[in-house]
């Protein structure tokens, strides 16, 4: 009964901020709003598995569209570049797709700490490990298939290293705050200098998101 009403409630919550006063005011205006909001929320979560499993719940759409955007197939290495302290997209990836194993990473100590927790907790750390590290510098040949959340800091950065540090064939998930027109409201991300966009979905979930399929420029047009 608690947790029915809970889930209610935090729905009533969610349809208010992304859907009602997100269609009236550009998200990136309340990003750091919201990046707070995220924060503290992952933190309070991790601790309650109620409210764990409802943060997972409202993620369960853009993960599964992701996953088929990526086509994630059997046997596939996947880095998740952001996982937070209640690790919603790389728990996801490992449940709902076919991938061999999903490492997550992030440069907040105590985010890896309580990821790593609920890992255990959960008992899947035999397909998902979660590591401290910055995604401006972390190896990548490894991987096939690389997320870039939300809420990483310096994401350009990021994306400017991957265009120069992954494979040819690696898909690269962007997922960004767009406006009305499908457009970044972040303007300082640049991805056509650095990638073909191949495609995109769209979800309202957690505000007006669109992810991203990105594969770096030289894969399609190499030198000659």
């Amino acid at each position: 009964m608690a947790a029915s009403l809970l889930e209610r409630l935090l729905s009533l919550l969610q349809t208010m901020v992304f859907q009602l006063i997100g269609n009236k005011i550009p998200t990136n205006a309340l990003k750091h709003i919201m990046d707070l909001g995220f924060v503290l929320f992952e933190k309070v979560s991790c601790k309650f598995e109620v409210l764990s499993t409802l943060y997972l719940k409202m993620y369960s759409d853009i993960v599964r569209k992701e996953i088929a955007l990526a086509n994630i197939t059997d046997g596939e290495h996947v880095l998740v570049i952001g996982s937070g302290a209640l690790p919603a997209t790389p728990v996801l990836i490992a449940q709902y797709s076919s991938a061999q194993r999903v490492i997550s990473i992030d440069n907040d100590r105590y985010a890896v700490r309580e990821a790593s927790r609920y890992v255990q907790t959960h008992h899947l750390e035999q397909k998902l490990s979660i590591v401290y590290a910055d995604g401006v510098n972390y190896p990548v040949e490894p991987f096939t298939v690389i997320f870039v959340l939300y809420g990483v800091k310096h994401p350009q950065e990021i994306l400017t290293y991957l265009a120069g540090a992954v494979r040819d064939d690696t898909r690269i998930i962007f997922r960004a705050i767009t406006d009305i027109t499908g457009q970044l409201t972040d303007r300082s991300i640049r991805l056509s200098p650095l990638f073909t966009i191949q495609k995109k979905v769209h979800t309202e979930t957690l505000g007006s998101f669109d992810s991203f399929l990105l594969v770096k420029k030289t894969s399609l047009h190499p030198e000659s």
